[in-house]
């Protein structure tokens, strides 16, 4: 019984990987805005203006201490920025693969157009905010809420609009 259900994950596995590698072999060369905005988020002045508005959200979603709302911050964002490096280039990948094609086929444009650009953030906003939220869930029992979660989502469409915008201003060299 045992072997089985191993012989299962082992297949099950096998077929998610296989799954998640049609598109790279199909899309091989294909490029989204958001990998350009995962070369850049590193930059100092994106990271820290970042912060600075997600404590500050934070300090008032939570309304807690200043000591507490660092570590929140802090601690949210160090496990969203570990998960976030499969979740995003995935997240790039299946907005290609679905609604991405779409706005290829209605508009005749390319993966570099500004329905793109605007998803960026919207997309990358809700992946932030819902990690960190859910990583203050867990480490220190707070609720998650329809109402955090919305609230804390404008603020992270804001700041990975601010690393889009960044990009935008200042391209990076590849």
């Amino acid at each position: 019984m045992e072997k089985d259900a191993v012989r299962m994950t082992r297949r099950t596995l096998l077929a998610i990987v296989s799954f998640l590698g049609i598109p790279a072999l199909a899309y091989g060369n294909m490029v989204w805005p958001a990998l350009y905005v995962e070369t850049k988020i590193n930059s100092l002045p994106i990271i820290a203006s970042s912060l600075a508005l997600e404590y500050l959200a934070i300090r008032w979603l939570f309304q807690v201490g200043i000591r507490q709302s660092f570590l929140y911050t802090v601690i949210a964002n160090l496990a969203s920025g570990v998960i976030g490096l499969a979740l995003r280039p995935l997240s790039g990948i299946l907005w290609e693969v679905s609604l991405g094609q779409a706005v290829i086929f209605l508009f005749r444009w390319g993966t570099f157009n500004p329905v793109a650009w605007f998803f960026v953030p919207v997309i990358g906003g809700a992946l932030n905010a819902g990690l960190e939220l859910l990583c203050i869930k867990l480490v220190w029992k707070e609720k998650f809420t329809r109402r955090r979660f919305f609230a804390f989502w404008a603020v992270n469409w804001l700041t990975v609009g601010i690393a889009t915008l960044w990009v935008v201003a200042a391209p990076p060299s590849m």
